[in-house]
């Protein structure tokens, strides 16, 4: 029975992960496609070399200025900005009606990885210099830094269920993982399972570094496939493989992520100290641009004459 459930809750929670992911799939795959369709039709704009874009037809409609720039101009700061909404659910506990955290995760980093994209497009594929060059460097090094901090986050041990837990919780769930394990597993009885259990049971390694995090990924990924090999020969029935296949993989990760907890949280304090002030200065710039572009650089009569065709 505590099998069926663990299965049940571990299949629901499945289906709710697939769910957020289409949610965040539509709208991600419209921005890259505009995305797509402006580069292309913009091709002879991009490639006619700086000198010469001012006298091309596209000019107009593709420069910094023109319709189309402040619209990309548009998108990407918003983009940016959206990705303050996982800061937002992080902060006030009252917004957990919106989702879960790790939906938010996700907005984050669509929107980190989206928003640079548009905004190179808004500054015609040119690497900016002066005051807005700055602000585009710090976007882009809180784009790559904001990776290596989702990676550093992911060894915090979660449940199957991807909730965060504390050591002690997960020490507790792993105990809990063995026993289940056990019970689902009692009547095998082959070589095969047996050495599944042990390549679980005696995974032992303590990681000082960011390199040996590497290396760690490396030997969890190789002993979850020798793991799914040893079941699939293993011969017992589909639904005590599959059950069989999640604990062990669970166990995997939370040893994986207990290995790593300390070297992990280590790094995640650097991180924060270099992450965070870059975060704080690209939106500074940034608000700046904006500021100065609507009021002083005619983005409002750029966008009514885009919109209503004014002259």
């Amino acid at each position: 029975m505590a099998a069926d459930t663990q299965q049940s809750n571990g299949d629901a929670s499945s289906l709710r992960a697939t769910f957020g992911w289409l949610v965040l799939g539509l709208p991600t795959g419209l921005l890259l496609l505009v995305a797509a369709v402006v580069f292309v039709v913009g091709i002879p704009y991009y490639f006619a070399g700086i000198e010469n874009r001012e006298s091309s037809p596209l000019h107009g409609m593709y420069g910094a200025g023109g319709p189309v720039g402040v619209l990309l101009g548009l998108i990407g700061s918003g983009l940016m900005y959206g990705m303050l909404l996982y800061t937002a659910r992080k902060w006030f506990p009252f917004l957990s009606f919106l989702g879960n955290m790790q939906f938010w995760m996700r907005v984050h980093v669509i929107c980190g990885l989206i928003g640079p994209l548009f905004i190179l497009l808004h500054g015609e594929l040119q690497l900016p210099s002066g005051f807005i060059g700055i602000g585009f460097w710090c976007m882009i090094l809180v784009a790559l830094s904001g990776f290596f901090g989702r990676y550093l986050f992911g060894y915090f041990p979660q449940t199957a269920h991807g909730l965060r837990v504390d050591l002690q919780a997960a020490q507790q769930r792993l105990a809990s993982l063995r026993a289940q394990l056990v019970t689902e597993t009692r009547d095998a009885g082959t070589k095969a399972v047996g050495k599944a259990v042990r390549l679980v049971k005696n995974f032992e390694f303590e990681p000082r570094s960011v390199g040996e995090l590497i290396i760690l990924d490396a030997e969890v990924r190789r002993r979850a496939d020798l793991v799914r090999i040893m079941l699939h020969r293993s011969g017992i029935g589909r639904k005590a493989r599959r059950r069989a296949e999640r604990t062990l993989l669970e166990q995997l990760s939370m040893r994986r992520n207990l290995a790593g907890w300390d070297v992990a949280r280590r790094l995640l304090r650097y991180w924060n100290l270099f992450h965070q002030p870059l975060a704080i200065a690209m939106y500074f710039i940034s608000t700046i641009h904006i500021f100065n572009a609507v009021f002083f650089g005619g983005v409002l009569t750029t966008s009514y004459q885009a919109v209503f065709g004014a002259n």
